[in-house]
């Protein structure tokens, strides 16, 4: 009869380590999955940014004023090369018949500031007759200086990424109900938890 237990035992627990070992080999292959998935470009906004530069230093030769319009793409999402594959967690219950994931994604970034030169068209340019010309290399710095406030411009940068986290959600939630998971749970890493974000 002991003899028998020890069977039992040893039988159950072969069963328990081949299931252990089948989710193992499964959470491994949604975290490989998971992972392939680049980069989760998930907003991209259009934005119009007027710059304008007006020198009146030399009063006696006269001014010169310039208004230009910059057209900017910008694109913000979820860099998957900061995702931890290990944060992913499969479990199923046969009874209820569910399947359930939960998994934790970096925070969305800025990805791309995408300036083209047929975007950047001037709308007012008025130069008085004894100075010159804005020179190529000055428009450029007109235009560099209208990117560096668009980086860096506090309100337009949350309104995007906050966007960028609600789609990255509905999207992941999406292709991983579309692949057979009933229960989904998406979180983001918090803010300087594992290194700066």
């Amino acid at each position: 009869m002991r003899k028998k237990t020890v069977q039992w035992l040893w039988m159950l627990l072969a069963v328990l380590l081949l299931q252990s070992c089948h989710k193992s080999e499964e959470e491994s292959a949604w975290q490989h999955k998971i992972k392939q998935v680049a980069e989760l470009g998930t907003v991209q906004y259009t934005v119009q940014k007027i710059v304008s530069n007006s020198d009146e230093t030399w009063q006696i030769l006269g001014d010169r004023k310039i208004i230009v319009s910059i057209r900017a793409v910008i694109k913000a999402g979820i860099d998957m090369d900061k995702f931890d594959a290990e944060s992913v967690r499969i479990s199923e219950d046969k009874k209820k018949h569910t399947k359930s994931v939960s998994l934790e994604l970096p925070q969305p970034e800025m990805l791309s500031y995408n300036i083209k030169p047929g975007d950047v068209k001037v709308l007012y340019n008025k130069v008085s007759f004894l100075r010159s010309e804005y020179k190529v290399e000055e428009r450029e710095a007109i235009v560099a200086k209208g990117e560096w406030e668009l980086k860096h411009d506090k309100e337009l940068t949350e309104m995007i990424l906050k966007d960028a986290r609600l789609y990255a959600g509905v999207f992941m939630e999406m292709l991983l109900r579309q692949n057979g998971f009933t229960d989904v749970k998406i979180t983001f890493k918090q803010e300087g938890k594992n290194g700066k974000q």
